[in-house]
């Protein structure tokens, strides 16, 4: 009898074993696949080749192929990349800031631009000077954030994207303010 109880009882630990594996499987399964990691720090210089319109790692935000910023950020990483609009690209980080109480105010103004997914025509003047190349990276509560790449401009001539859509309207001059006085302004 004591044989068959102890054979009992490893019976029941393998049942309660593989039903722990198959419970893990199931979860593992039904669970999200891992976010693409976004940096939590400014890249040390601007990657991309022109004026504005890069980003340094994919968006895995939820909204973000609808809005430029979609939900609400709780905080905004503001990264500044000054050079000449006449060589732009591969610019150094020139300093950063980080807002936090106008991290939503800010969000919600550029998620009220008009996006469009496609390159788009347009004509810009060729005035050379200085620009400002910009990546903010907006940090939501969750954990999850996107980069938001875009640039201040003599000849406001700039894109500005989240990696999945993008937008013609110009927000250099609010992206400067915010950046030097740490205020968005619409």
């Amino acid at each position: 009898m004591t044989g068959r109880l102890s054979n009992v009882m490893r019976l029941r630990r393998i049942v309660v074993a593989v039903a722990a594996l198959w419970a893990g499987a199931v979860l593992a399964a039904c669970s999200p696949g891992p976010r693409t990691a976004v940096p939590d720090a400014c890249p040390p210089r601007w990657g991309g080749e022109g004026i504005g319109g890069w980003v340094p790692a994919a968006v895995d935000v939820d909204g973000a192929d609808e809005s430029l910023v979609p939900g609400s950020p709780v905080r905004a990483l503001i990264c500044a990349y000054p050079g000449v609009n006449m060589d732009p690209g591969g610019e150094p980080l020139g300093g950063s800031r980080t807002l936090t109480d106008q991290a939503a105010a800010m969000a919600r103004d550029l998620a009220s631009l008009p996006v469009t997914t496609g390159e788009g025509d347009h004509v810009c003047t060729l005035m050379g000077g200085p620009m400002t190349n910009y990546l903010v990276r907006f940090g939501y509560a969750d954990g999850s954030a996107l980069w938001v790449g875009s640039a201040e401009e003599v000849n406001s001539c700039v894109v500005t994207t989240n990696g999945t859509v993008r937008t013609r309207s110009y927000v250099g001059e609010a992206l400067t303010a915010a950046y030097r006085e740490g205020t968005w302004r619409t």
